[in-house]
């Protein structure tokens, strides 16, 4: 018999399944509300919209969309996703900074292999999301967890995080963080850290992740949004977006923005993983961008999710056992619940799903193993109807009713 442990690379040793996914059995099983599924919902997809324009573009364009294409990317896409960051403020955005990837979570994977030596340091956010906590594990990081808060990222914990770090002649690299409403807590990184954060990294010598999928799933009316990191300090900021909350996430289309001699890296390591991300997806997408799809359907988008954070965050007042604790995001599809006491979310969670409600447990997203009394509940999925019955299901199990 082989034994295939003794045949593995020290990183295929390592290697550990996506937490969510492994539980994703247990959690979709029959009529069970789902608060766990953090995925968009599909009654936002423009489907007849999406069909008419991937039967143009195979009938008329089938020579660039079912072939090969640049490893960067379709120019047409590349030059749009430039005028986005543009008006997202990213100003420094060029076709040279552009890299096309097969959704955020490969431009995360690429990002992290082109940056972290084994062990260098990456500091994350607690919680953070756990894909970027895979991908900095497979690039063989060593994470250290930052404190937030209301405002975000704990800016003088970082700093202490830093100096620790420091001191033990170990080298800190980067600063991973989702500064629009956060998976998993819903959170929004202040306008005033965000100066100060930049500053820090330009300080230490530190590069900045900027997870940013949410980007458009705001709630607040007109656009009060903080800018983004990169706008404000391009040349320490690997920025990442996404079209997968906006159009739909089959379509596998994300991109990186990061200083050309980064992205340059970030192009020849994408060479090695795919050649080139599916070029019909990107050509859907450009043509969706060019109709004006995306535009068009923000507000209906946003008020979709809008209307259901609304309801569970309602429901969490009237049910939530006494002296918990939760967010109240601004945008995106998470809230993160914390349970006073001894509750632990991960031994409850059987029980839940028996009384027929799903939500991930939050211990996860934390890299320093705390986190047992929290929990992740998207509102992304369920009717508002179905989102308050969850919600006085779970918190019923919780107080052990």
């Amino acid at each position: 018999m082989v034994d295939y442990k003794t045949l593995l690379s020290v990183v295929g040793r390592s290697l550990q399944p996506y937490a969510i996914r492994k539980l994703s059995k247990m959690l979709g099983k029959g009529d069970t509300i789902s608060l766990a599924a953090g995925a968009p919902s599909s009654q936002t997809f423009p489907t007849e919209e999406l069909a008419e324009i991937a039967s143009r573009v195979i009938r008329d364009q089938s020579q660039i969309a079912l072939q090969y294409g640049p490893t960067r990317g379709q120019p047409r896409l590349v030059e749009a996703v430039v005028e986005i960051l543009h008006r997202r403020g990213i100003e420094a955005a060029s076709s040279d900074s552009i890299v096309m990837t097969t959704g955020s979570q490969q431009g995360l994977d690429l990002a992290a292999r082109v940056i972290i030596d084994p062990g260098d340091v990456a500091l994350v956010e607690l919680p953070s999301y756990i894909g970027g906590i895979i991908a900095l594990h497979n690039a063989q990081a060593e994470m250290v967890g930052v404190r937030q808060d209301d405002g975000g990222i704990d800016l003088n914990d970082l700093r202490d995080k830093i100096e620790t770090v420091v001191r033990s002649r170990r080298r800190v690299k980067c600063i991973y963080t989702i500064t629009n409403f956060q998976n998993p807590s819903g959170v929004t990184l202040a306008a005033e850290r965000r100066e100060r954060l930049v500053e820090v990294a330009d300080e230490y010598d530190l590069l900045i992740i900027e997870d940013d999928p949410y980007f458009d799933i705001h709630f607040a009316h007109g656009d009060t949004r903080p800018r983004p990191l990169a706008a404000l300090m391009p040349s320490r900021v690997i920025y990442l977006s996404s079209f997968s909350k906006v159009l739909a996430p089959g379509l596998r289309t994300a991109f990186v923005c990061a200083p050309e001699p980064l992205s340059a890296k970030i192009e020849c390591a994408k060479e090695g993983a795919d050649l080139s991300s599916s070029v019909l997806d990107q050509v859907i997408v450009t043509e969706a961008i060019r109709a004006g799809l995306i535009d068009r359907r923000l507000p209906e988008i946003r008020s979709f999710y809008e209307v259901r954070c609304r309801a569970m965050l309602d429901a969490l007042e009237r049910h939530a056992p006494e002296g918990s604790r939760w967010t109240k995001p601004l945008g995106g599809f998470f809230v993160l619940m914390e349970v006073a006491g001894a509750f632990d979310a991960t031994e409850s969670l059987p029980r839940a799903i028996e009384r027929g409600v799903a939500y991930v447990p939050g211990q996860p997203f934390f890299v320093d193993g705390s986190g047992a009394n929290t929990l992740r509940l998207a509102f992304s999925k369920e009717t508002p109807e179905r989102l308050a019955k969850g919600i006085e299901l779970m918190c019923s199990v919780m107080r052990g009713a």
